[in-house]
């Protein structure tokens, strides 16, 4: 019978991967002098294992290797995308033509925006299936150790106490093993939502903030840059081709938000010149008619005196 109302089972292995380190550790501490070399490498290939093990459960974020990595594929890709056009690298230095019409800000960039939401929305479901894993969560948080073990060790009991009431329910169905079933699950239940609540710590929502822009970024980079896209260009910036590139996966890669922010600024910008010049036209046309009344008076005032 499945395990209802779990969604974690891995926690539970990575607790036991963390006890298997700290059993391997102290042994390796209490018993080294009595060791024979064979035993002693049996040993600490054990505790290698159990230290890769544990690595596959946790994250960790690194700054600047993240930056290293946006730069480094960046430019890798920019090279790559280069190489087959006729003048190679050179290409990515040229300025590419300015359309001589520019149309509604809104209707040019919209598609620069779907790709935008389209990347928001990948994130959001990647982060989803990660935090399936609040075990995972909580090992990227500043948090007491004694806690974590604790919670760690609360749902490894709880996970196999309900898998045990669930194979003694297959062998056995009575109400004494049904509501032993029932107790085991309302536990690991608990214990779930005991490990969930780690999502909404402070120091886990600023790592899923900070690495939720570097994956837009990397992505709006790579997209960009494969695919030639041109937003300078298209709003009449001449600039050269890589800084192009650059400037649009860094605009469609930091969100939707700050992409409807763009268009709205330029979008007014080009009202209010349009406004401007309308205003001037006006004031060139009121100037002419008040100077052909200037004239018509003057001669009027000639004839008069003449």
């Amino acid at each position: 019978m499945p395990i209802s109302s779990s969604s974690m089972p891995r926690t539970a292995k990575l607790y036991t991967a963390q006890q298997a380190i700290e059993q391997l550790e102290s042994r390796s501490r209490s018993l080294r002098p009595e060791l024979r070399p064979e035993e002693a490498a049996e040993q600490e290939k054990a505790l290698h294992h159990a230290k890769k093990e544990k690595k596959q459960f946790q994250a960790r974020l690194n700054l600047s290797l993240l930056l290293g990595i946006l730069v480094v594929v960046t430019v890798v890709l920019a090279i790559a995308r280069a190489l087959p056009q006729k003048t190679g690298v050179f290409w990515l230095f040229q300025v590419p033509p300015i359309p001589h019409e520019f149309g509604d800000f809104a209707t040019v960039l919209a598609p620069f925006l779907a790709i935008s939401i389209a990347i928001e929305r990948l994130l959001e479901t990647a982060f989803n299936w990660f935090e399936q894993s609040s075990r995972a969560v909580a090992d990227i948080l500043v948090a007491p150790r004694e806690t974590l073990d604790w919670v760690g060790k609360e749902y490894q009991e709880a996970y196999e106490a309900t898998k045990q009431a669930a194979e003694t329910v297959e062998v056995e169905t009575t109400p004494e093993t049904l509501e032993l079933l029932e107790m085991a699950e309302t536990r690991l239940a608990k214990a779930e939502e005991r490990l969930r609540g780690w999502v909404n710590a402070p120091e886990y929502l600023a790592w899923k903030r900070a690495l939720c822009i570097w994956f837009g970024l990397l992505s709006g980079l790579v997209i960009a840059v494969l695919g030639d896209l041109k937003m300078l260009s298209y709003i009449g910036i001449p600039a050269p081709r890589f800084i192009d590139m650059l400037v649009t996966g860094l605009i469609i890669g930091s969100g939707p938000g700050p992409m409807h922010d763009l268009i709205g600024i330029l979008q007014g910008g080009k009202n209010a010149l349009n406004n401007l010049g309308q205003l001037a036209k006006g004031k060139s046309v009121q100037h002419a008619v008040d100077a052909l009344r200037q004239a018509e008076a003057d001669a009027r005032h000639r004839r008069e005196e003449g």
